[in-house]
């Protein structure tokens, strides 16, 4: 699983403009090096996810009374790439009777080798439409520096410093290395959800998930083996998220996901500062893996 990005007049002025950021989060994990192998190590499962959004909690002055919203979420594994859609409607309720619907949609599609990353980003707001990113990178190797081009908005280009990663690139090499035994890991990544990208991810991998052994976390392992998924680990994911040569101690938002050791998201937890929304699978099914 895979998702978005944020600087701040206020945390909740961020997330209203681009709830792209929110999916980055999703979409991202952390570091490489020039000369990586071509493929991933760890076996990232194809599937498509449902998650119901609510509101976890929300600071007095925020004016958030309540959230509600459902994201849906695809990951598929080709011959030579990856590509994952990510579709989020979220209606968020003040205080005072106004409510704000925001509809975010994304997909992107990765060379294994790390070297081509295609992306397109549409978000509207009340049925207006207020955001379409579209663009390619194009790079001699994996990690090498490049050049993000954007054919929406024309003329638009951001560099990507050397090291910088690709999101399943990223997902895989952060479930590597807990696998590896290391409790943090660091990197910077570019989704393309955002013109605020790239992001430098600062990741603390713990084996205590957030959900623990509650009765939901029971209830959510038993949906997916029913689903057919083989048996996997599941340990908790904190993401967070800085701009890229920020110097301050405090991230531009947090996630917290806990993530199976096959890349299903079983539950998240977005922390935008002023309000908190929680992220619960409600459905998942099994993707068929290409033939190559």
């Amino acid at each position: 699983m895979l998702l978005p990005t944020m600087v701040l007049k206020s945390r909740w002025e961020a997330m209203k403009t681009p709830f792209n950021q929110f999916v980055s989060a999703l979409v991202l994990s952390a570091t490489t090096l020039l000369g990586m192998p071509a493929f991933a190590v760890i076996e990232l499962a194809p599937h498509r996810a449902v998650y119901d959004m609510v509101l976890y909690s929300a600071e007095r002055g925020s004016g958030i009374s309540g959230a509600r919203g459902k994201m849906i979420y695809s990951f598929r594994d080709g011959c030579d790439g990856w590509s994952s859609e990510t579709s989020v409607k979220l209606r968020l309720l003040y205080a005072e009777g106004d409510q704000v619907v925001t509809e975010w949609a994304f997909a992107s599609w990765e060379a294994k080798d790390g070297k081509s990353y295609q992306f397109r980003t549409r978000q509207d707001r009340n049925g207006d439409t207020i955001e379409n990113l579209k663009g390619k990178v194009e790079r001699t190797a994996g990690g090498a520096a490049a050049t993000a081009v954007f054919s929406e908005p024309e003329d638009t280009t951001i560099e990507l410093p050397e090291g910088t990663l690709f999101p399943t690139r990223h997902l895989s090499d952060a479930f590597q290395a807990h696998k590896d035994g290391k409790i943090i890991f660091n990197g910077k990544v570019f989704d393309g959800a955002s013109l605020d990208n790239p992001y430098e991810i600062n990741v603390v991998m713990s084996r205590r998930t957030a959900l623990g052994d509650s009765g939901r976390a029971e209830a959510l392992d038993r949906m997916i083996d029913k689903a057919g998924f083989a048996n996997a680990q599941t340990a908790h994911y904190r993401l967070a998220f800085f701009n890229l040569g920020s110097r301050t101690e405090e991230p531009e938002f947090e996630l917290g996901v806990d993530y199976r050791s096959d890349g299903i998201a079983r539950f998240i937890r977005q922390d935008f500062g002023d309000f908190i929304i929680d992220l619960f699978l409600e459905e998942v099914e099994a993707l068929k893996k290409a033939s190559c």
